[in-house]
């Protein structure tokens, strides 16, 4: 299920704060209380099929929104799913269900337009250079792509910014959407071995991959997403290595999970071969002082969303 493993990135020169402790919470904006209500409204863009050429397979949107004021308008966050090899659409959906609505609830409440995005996600997109299977979510003024339909709901305003969340195959779709929308401002990823395409400035970029993620979950792969040398990131047995922006990555620990195994499902499976959808309780507790814990990610995705 890793995608891009080992494939170079140029390392940036941004100033770091590297521990091997809990997150420390720097360049992030504390926790959000405001409510949030599911999004009524049905979404459907054009997207491909085995990343073939031509965008012409209905897919769906959904999410919640903020429960603000009608008038009011919001940036917009997109949720992209991992790789579907063998489910139906119906079974994949509903397995997938509990972790989104974790995620998307939760940076509705803070301020956001929170979608899951339904793509084209099988084994032969997985294995494919993904061209058209982007161009499709994210071609600029095209009337259809996801993004377009998304931008153009009368309570989001994309100028204030666009957040991607995604794993596996969807880390990849999330880090690349930059490349096609300079809206897009952070990335949020999981089971992520990364690609060099990506655009997106390192200080903008989060990965938070299990220890038991194969290759995903080594510091030589982590530093190469997140752009650090083995001096300013050595493997030493750290959790996480952190800029004082917040970016960089968070290496999830089996000791610190109480029901999964920190494995390239690890916020929702105990383990990725379960059909069964187990979110891990140290992730979803809102309390929860764990680095990968859900709400202080999501603080952190919003406040660099945010930032010019």
């Amino acid at each position: 299920m890793q995608v891009g493993r080992g494939v170079g990135a140029v390392a940036l020169a941004f100033a770091t704060a590297c521990s091997s402790g809990e997150a420390d919470g720097k360049g992030e904006s504390g926790p959000q209380t405001a409510s949030s209500r599911r999004l009524n409204t049905a979404l459907s863009y054009l997207g491909t099929v085995d990343n073939a050429a031509g965008c012409n397979r209905p897919y769906t949107m959904s999410g919640f929104e903020p429960d603000a004021a009608a008038s009011a308008r919001h940036p917009l966050f997109l949720y992209f799913t991992g790789t579907n090899f063998l489910l139906d659409a119906a079974t994949f959906r509903e397995q997938a269900a509990p972790a989104v609505d974790a995620v998307t609830e939760a940076m509705a409440r803070r301020g956001f337009v929170a979608l899951w995005v339904e793509y084209d996600n099988g084994a032969i997109a997985w294995l494919s250079d993904h061209v058209n299977q982007l161009g499709c979510l994210f071609a600029p003024g095209g009337v259809e792509s996801a993004v377009e339909v998304a931008c153009g709901l009368p309570q989001v305003d994309c100028g204030l910014g666009i957040a991607t969340w995604g794993h596996s195959q969807g880390a990849l779709i999330a880090h690349l959407a930059h490349d096609y929308d300079e809206r897009v401002r952070v990335a949020w990823l999981t089971g992520y071995g990364g690609d060099s395409r990506a655009t997106l400035s390192k200080d903008r970029l989060r990965v938070v991959n299990g220890e038991a993620d194969t290759t995903n979950g080594t510091v030589g792969v982590l530093n190469t997403i997140a752009g650090f040398g083995p001096s300013e990131c050595p493997d030493d047995g750290r959790k996480q290595c952190l800029r004082t922006d917040g970016s960089g990555w968070i290496v999830v620990q089996r000791a610190d999970c109480e029901r999964t195994t920190a494995d390239h499902c690890w916020f929702d499976k105990v383990t990725c071969t379960d059909s069964t959808t187990v979110l891990e309780p140290n992730w979803i507790d809102r309390a929860s002082t764990k680095p990968f814990a859900l709400e202080p990610n999501a603080d952190w995705v919003r406040a660099t969303a945010l930032r010019p």
